[in-house]
């Protein structure tokens, strides 16, 4: 059976059964993980995170400042959207000089010119191989979770903050890399969600490392949270909303570790959040072999 770690105290029992029923048509069968032909572990892991906001409710003064300790964990990186490798970023079109603008001795020395302008090569484009390349955030046609994703999103007590599938090769604690988690509505430098998550291997399984937060922002708070500053900001960052607008009012930290069996749905409970995590054991397919033979 799949070890959902299952609060009854925290987890709404609509909710509970929704996903029960679920999970028990989605049952598929373990198996160990050997090593790909580049001497890694590789599994594929997705990720589901929402809201809990019924269960928050009933625990207003849970969390206080001083009870926390949060920070992001070295080295971490982010999951790369692979959209973002189709993506070309075309120069500027040079300024043209009106004829006004020229003198007479330009206007006679200037020659028409005809025909396409050289272009120095673009070096922001490279081609990605989703099938063999890591920490790559993979499209829709790879994820197992759109059900899942959709009875949360028709939840009135639960609210989608992030979901995300990507492949990698899973190694030991101290070799791990964090992922870096942000999600929901951003706020200046901050988002709802934040955080980060570590996937390693111990002895004969995968462990993952929860450490999240969800910021709650208000026009003003009574207590005074100091957030750590995300390692990597989103591009509509602006420091002066977080200073003139919204307020971090709240924040609720989600520290677990779990211990993961291969293919089995695992559901990580807090009052605040609630996180789905699957990893299914992934090898890398062989590389291509040309000739001109």
């Amino acid at each position: 059976m799949f070890n959902l770690g299952i609060r009854k105290n925290t987890m709404n029992m609509a909710f509970a059964l929704l996903l029960a029923g679920i999970i028990l048509g989605s049952v598929q069968p373990g198996h160990a993980q050997s090593f790909s032909y580049d001497g890694n572990r590789w599994y594929e892991i997705e990720v589901s995170i929402f809201t809990n906001q019924g269960t928050l409710s009933n625990n207003p003064e849970l969390f206080l400042p001083e009870d926390m300790m949060l920070g992001y964990p070295e080295p971490i990186r982010e999951l790369i959207p692979y959209s973002q490798f189709f993506m070309i970023d075309f120069p500027e079109p040079e300024p043209q000089l009106r004829a006004t603008e020229l003198s007479q001795d330009e206007e006679e020395e200037t020659e028409l010119f005809i025909g396409p302008r050289f272009r120095e090569p673009n070096q922001g484009f490279s081609m990605v191989d989703k099938a063999r390349d890591a920490f790559i955030a993979l499209p829709s046609e790879e994820h197992e979770f759109t059900q899942f994703n959709r009875n949360i999103d028709l939840s009135a007590d639960h609210r989608m903050l992030y979901h995300a599938v990507w492949r990698q090769p899973v190694l030991n604690r101290v070799q791990s890399t964090a992922i870096f988690i942000r999600g929901g509505d951003n706020f200046g430098l901050h988002s709802e969600l934040e955080g980060s998550l570590t996937i390693s291997y111990n002895i004969n399984r995968v462990d993952v490392d929860a450490r999240l937060w969800r910021n709650s922002f208000n026009i003003s708070s009574e207590l005074q949270w100091d957030l750590p500053t995300p390692p990597f900001l989103p591009e509509t960052a602006d420091e002066s909303l977080m200073i003139e607008g919204l307020l971090v009012d709240r924040v609720y930290p989600m520290q677990q570790i779990r211990q993961m069996i291969s293919n089995e749905l695992h559901y990580l409970d807090h009052p605040a959040l609630g996180m789905l995590i699957e990893v299914r054991p992934y090898e890398l397919p062989p590389l291509f072999e040309f000739s001109l033979d």
